[in-house]
């Protein structure tokens, strides 16, 4: 456990130095600064999340393919341990609670990763956030959200909120989506309680019992095809519908597709990035 904890510490800090200097390259070069960056980051993130998934010990299956570049995803939310899930498949442009900007050291990792943060308080700063949303699109980044709005136990799939869909719903964009789940070995603790991260758990020591498991394997379903829809709500609920037909539920609460109310608790959670 503690050589997990000091190897995603270390490894975690190493990169994001490698990130600053290639940062600072970037600059020499002002008109494509942003872009370069923009490259730089993705490189980084990624290569970032696979180290750290292989010192965490997750096993990674992915199906389906991966979205191109500059694409909306939509996600179900189980864990902080998503987002280096996600990177390690593909990097992406996280939407989290703005919060995590609080956070020490993680949430200066979190911004230098590029998250964009929304203060879900203030209605008008939805605005601000699909303004950057579109920003990082433009320059090819994949922007993922979690519009059930919290992390959750595995049990099913939450009603989406669609205020971030707006702009897709508007133009009647493509949205891909995709699901997770994550197991852990037999007879051991269930990833509900220790890789899900849910109701009143403290975060650290979530995270210590994290690392103290063997292994976890996670799988990852990229949707076959993409929604669209010209009404955000209905293209939230369409985007649930399609999610629930993958969706395996986490230790197989539920059957697949069961969009039935979850049985276990949840709470606000939002540890994106």
């Amino acid at each position: 456990m503690a050589a997990k904890a000091a190897g995603v510490l270390c490894w975690t800090t190493f990169m994001a130095t490698v990130l600053l200097l290639l940062r600072l390259l970037a600059l020499a070069r002002p008109r494509s600064a942003a872009a370069l960056g923009a490259r730089a980051r993705r490189w980084v993130v990624g290569n970032w999340a696979r180290g750290l998934v292989r010192i965490a010990r997750v096993h990674v299956v992915t199906a389906g393919e991966a979205p191109p570049s500059g694409m909306l995803l939509v996600s179900n939310h189980l864990s902080y341990l998503d987002i280096p899930v996600l990177d390690s498949v593909a990097p992406m442009v996280f939407v989290a609670r703005a919060d995590l900007r609080r956070w020490p050291f993680w949430g200066w990792m979190a911004t230098l990763g590029g998250t964009i943060y929304v203060d879900r308080a203030t209605k008008r700063d939805v605005m601000r956030v699909r303004r950057e949303m579109g920003d990082a699109m433009a320059l090819e980044d994949r922007v993922i959200i979690f519009p059930e709005a919290t992390s959750t136990s595995g049990d099913t799939i939450l009603p989406l909120k669609p205020a971030l869909l707006a702009d897709a719903a508007e133009e009647r964009a493509p949205v891909h989506w995709l699901t997770l789940t994550y197991r852990t070995p037999p007879r051991g603790p269930a990833a509900r309680d220790r890789v899900c991260w849910w109701g009143d758990a403290d975060f650290l020591p979530h995270v210590l019992g994290l690392f103290a498991l063997r292994r976890v394997d996670c799988t990852l379903r990229f949707g076959d095809t993409t929604i669209r829809a010209g009404d955000r709500k209905a293209l939230a609920a369409e985007l649930r519908r399609a999610m629930l037909r993958e969706f395996e539920p986490v230790a197989g609460h539920r059957e697949r597709g069961d969009s039935g109310p979850a049985t276990g608790r949840v709470a606000e959670r939002d540890p994106a990035r």
